[in-house]
């Protein structure tokens, strides 16, 4: 074979590779853009849900609250604590209503448009993410009671390892929330690390 034949057979199969990569590429980010697409979509019907729920969460939220100013003031404690209380319940209850939000845009996103409606008690789906979820903020909820006690330090330090920030990205608190270091949490990890023993 000639120098020039085999200078065009190997410029043919650079051509072919490169077309190859190029080809790869383009699949690529066409997949990328479509999850970014699903992405986008998914926020949006997260956001749609925890709007829809701010009514309950606001409810819930002055119904303890009001509980806990009335043990606060039959107890003894200064009235100053009452503020303290009010931080943590509004950081739950910010907490708790994106962890129900999330719950039920996942319970229903794979769900065709058609299908017949489930009540929210009878999706396995949801229940068992919510039991899960909520579970591990109401075991949050006592042991930073018991740390606040015995080892406050971990409850800052705690915190900043187990901070959700991709969430707080999509929803924010609701405005009668006034946070003004909106935090969410992983607080499955939170809870482990409350309960380390120091140089664990």
């Amino acid at each position: 074979m000639g120098l020039c034949a085999q200078f065009q057979e190997l410029t043919g199969l650079r051509m072919k590779r490169a077309l190859m990569v190029l080809l790869l590429l383009a699949a690529a980010s066409q997949a990328h853009a479509q999850d970014q697409i699903k992405d986008r979509a998914d926020d949006e019907a997260v956001r749609r849900v925890y709007l829809a729920m701010q009514p309950r969460i606001q409810a819930e939220y002055e119904f303890h609250l009001a509980g806990v100013a009335r043990q606060v003031l039959r107890s003894g404690t200064p009235a100053s604590r009452i503020e303290l209380f009010q931080r943590r319940l509004k950081m739950l209850a910010y907490n708790r209503a994106v962890l129900v939000a999330f719950c039920i845009a996942d319970a229903e996103k794979d769900r065709p448009a058609t299908a017949i409606p489930v009540p929210m008690e009878q999706n396995l789906v949801l229940t068992t993410c919510v039991d899960e979820k909520v579970g591990q903020l109401q075991k949050f909820s006592q042991l930073a009671a018991y740390a606040d006690f015995f080892f406050p330090e971990r409850i800052e330090s705690c915190g900043k390892q187990s901070r959700a920030p991709e969430r707080e990205q999509i929803l924010r608190p609701y405005d009668f929330l006034l946070l003004d270091e909106p935090k969410l949490y992983d607080f499955a990890r939170y809870n482990e690390c409350l309960m380390k023993q120091q140089g664990d």
